[in-house]
């Protein structure tokens, strides 16, 4: 028998194996509870995925050793190994292209956990940079995951880093160069009710009547879409003031 002319015994193979089967059972156990420890924060489908890359590695080395033990060929035992290696640098490897994105945009600073971004047509906090993706919380106060190799290609806008974001709104209204300080008034009045302090007028005559144009400066862009409407209601109220018949 093959065995016999490497002077194993059948009885000895057979323990090798059966201790080879026992040793995978044990590995699968103790890496399945440390993917669950050390990977706790990752999304589910994240853990399955990397459970399943250790889960195949596992048996295909157990598979190597047995032939290893079988054969006693130190040419196959290497082939096995070598092509394992690239079976799982293929199934990893775009983890590891996002793993070293997030270390690219970490470096480059682009943006930092509290900015608030705007990339891939998403608005939004930033509440986490992950290996795998970047976490934001949108206006609507829902949670958008976005991959960070699309982070890396897109276009990114970090409001936070502005020293103020402008936003700007005009009305036309009818009136006589002697109103004009009282439409001033007014929009400064109506706008420190909503509590805008830092409000820039201006005036030019247009064909349908004197344009007022209004411009205040946000320090925080997670508001804007509130302030957008709060500034409209403002102009809306001073408007109707001063429209006649």
């Amino acid at each position: 028998m093959l065995l016999d002319i490497f002077g194993i015994s059948v009885e000895t193979t057979t323990l090798y194996i059966l201790g080879i089967i026992l040793g995978a059972f044990i590995a699968w156990y103790i890496l399945g509870t440390v993917i669950n420890n050390l990977f706790a924060s990752y999304p589910e489908d994240s853990r399955e995925s990397i459970h399943t890359i250790f889960s195949i590695s596992i048996a295909y080395i157990s598979i190597t050793l047995i032939v290893f033990v079988l054969s006693m060929d130190l040419i196959v035992l290497v082939a096995m190994f070598a092509l394992l290696l690239g079976v799982i640098l293929y199934m990893v490897k775009d983890f590891l292209k996002d793993f070293f994105t997030r270390i690219s945009l970490l470096s480059v600073k682009a943006f930092g956990i509290g900015d608030y971004i705007e990339v891939a047509h998403h608005k939004g906090r930033v509440l986490k940079v992950g290996n795998l993706y970047t976490m934001l919380r949108r206006d609507d106060n829902s949670v958008v995951c976005v991959p960070n190799q699309m982070v890396a290609r897109s276009i990114v806008i970090n409001y936070t880093r502005a020293d103020y974001i402008k936003l700007q709104e005009a009305i036309v209204l009818k009136v006589s160069e002697a109103d004009i300080s009282k439409v001033y008034n007014r929009i400064l009045e109506e706008l420190d009710i909503f509590g805008y302090k830092r409000a820039k007028i201006m005036h030019s005559t247009t064909p349908d009547g004197v344009r007022f144009a209004v411009t205040i400066n946000l320090e925080d862009a997670a508001s804007i879409s509130n302030d957008t409407s709060n500034l409209h209601k403002a102009l809306n109220i001073v408007k109707g003031e001063f429209i006649t018949d």
